[in-house]
């Protein structure tokens, strides 16, 4: 025996409110009767009031409140145990909108090749969750895990690089944004049942201080959360420079340095790499990075990769399901309700004898 909603053990309180409220109303009703006039007449009037008939009102008004206060617990009795079959894994799609997505080395830049990848990939995934964590040099999560995919594309549509408050490309805040969403207590579903995912879809270009080992530190601790990583790294190894962009969305030139000249944004696939394989040690030969450079469709390598995983077909994954009992207790509720409203307050009359 078992209470699914142990946390609501102050609704045992229910029955003794009950007759607090109860008894709180029968000195109100002595005042009541006592202020109307001469107490022998009031007597006379409310002589066909039974009290016995009263209290067992109140008795059955007060088992009827223990009754719903012990249904509301959900109790259960009894436990099965069945086999995992569900499909789908979870994935926090970490997407970098830093100034330097917007460099064009991939057509139309690369935060649109990016967009319109992920784009493709939603429309071909079934049965998995999204979430959606933009970031530069900060990261957020924009949108919680969802099936839905109209609205995943609908917060994917939304971003904006000039609306990220803190400029900069932070891998290791982004990483750890995605595995707090896939692992904290705020996702009800089923953890143990789901391959757990970080989609990276970035540049790589971290250029923060100590850029690297903060983002081997995160890694390694999506390893020990059973979170695998995984990475598109968007751009050329050759690089482009970082445009400024006018606010109807025109070239406005490049970024600059101290010393005028055009800043470069390059891909840093070693670094993506690295961290992937930190996160999942134990398949060295898998592959966890692609390449987003213009020269092939990843959608469907990306899809296959997520296929290969676990997928949550647990066949050796089993959950306990407990038999529900709380429809005894309302039913009994029910009963003393309709009992105590078909008890009428006033006492039988003895038969009147009748005319010849």
């Amino acid at each position: 025996m078992r209470f699914a909603y142990a946390e609501l053990w102050w609704l045992a309180a229910a029955p003794l409110v009950g007759l607090a409220l109860m008894l709180y109303a029968a000195h109100r009703r002595r005042a009541a009767r006592a202020a109307l006039g001469d107490p022998h007449l009031i007597a006379a009037l409310t002589a066909s009031l039974s009290v016995e008939r009263r209290l067992i009102k109140l008795a059955l008004t007060l088992l009827a409140l223990a009754a719903l206060a012990a249904a509301a617990l959900r109790p259960q009795f009894g436990r099965r145990s069945e086999v995992q079959q569900q499909s789908g894994i979870d994935v926090a799609v970490a997407f970098d909108i830093s100034k330097s997505m917007l460099a064009r080395d991939v057509q139309p830049s690369r935060l649109d090749a990016a967009r319109a990848l992920l784009g493709e990939l939603v429309q071909q995934l079934s049965g998995h969750r999204l979430a959606l964590i933009p970031f530069a040099g900060v990261a957020f999560t924009q949108s919680p895990l969802t099936a839905d995919k109209s609205a995943f594309r609908l917060y994917l549509r939304g971003l904006d690089p000039q609306q990220m408050p803190v400029g900069g490309t932070h891998l290791a805040m982004a990483i750890r944004e995605g595995v707090q969403r896939l692992s904290g207590e705020g996702d009800r579903g089923d953890k143990a049942s789901r391959s757990r995912v970080v989609l990276l879809i970035t540049d790589g270009e971290d250029l923060s201080a100590a850029a690297g080992e903060e983002v081997k530190r995160a890694a390694a601790e999506a390893k020990e959360a059973g979170v695998l990583l995984y990475a598109v790294a968007v751009g050329t190894r050759a690089g482009e420079p970082i445009p400024l962009l006018n606010k109807d969305g025109s070239h406005a030139g490049y970024q600059r340095d101290r010393q005028g000249k055009p800043i470069y944004s390059k891909l840093n696939v070693t670094l993506l790499e690295e961290a992937a394989r930190l996160a999942d040690p134990a398949r060295p030969d898998a592959q966890r990075v692609f390449v987003l450079d213009g020269s092939r469709d990843l959608s469907l390598e990306l899809a296959q990769a997520f296929g290969q995983l676990q997928k949550s077909r647990l066949e050796g994954a089993v959950r306990h399901r407990y038999g529900e009992r709380f429809f005894y207790p309302l039913a009994l509720a029910l009963l003393l309700l309709l009992a105590e409203a078909l008890i009428s307050e006033r006492a039988r009359r003895a038969p009147q004898g009748g005319r010849l």
